[in-house]
């Protein structure tokens, strides 16, 4: 999860992520789901990345209805989503040479 394409593999899988967690109690799933959720925490995400990650990768929206939800551009949510991806994988490399 060092990677920017690996950050969005996983927000693209997150439902088949959390689906193999809870519903058949998968290990891997657990412990990836886990470092995930730390990784948000400390990438220190701001809010409105937060909100256009949960509407476009959670809630399954495209861009374009994210942009008119939130009165933005679709250019401005695919900023917030490439740069919350960014923060995620930098973060995650720094703590792997560390």
């Amino acid at each position: 999860m060092d990677r920017d394409y690996g950050i969005y593999a996983l927000l693209l899988n997150f439902y088949h992520l959390r689906e193999a967690r809870y519903i058949r109690g998968e290990y891997d799933a657990s412990v990836l789901l886990l470092d995930f959720y730390n990784s948000l925490h400390e990438a220190k995400l701001t809010k409105r990345q937060k909100e256009i990650l949960y509407h476009v990768f959670i809630k399954d929206m495209m861009q374009q209805e994210v942009a008119g939800k939130l009165n933005i551009t679709q250019q401005a949510v695919s900023d917030h989503v490439n740069a919350a991806i960014r923060k995620i994988a930098t973060l995650n490399r720094r703590k792997e040479v560390a």
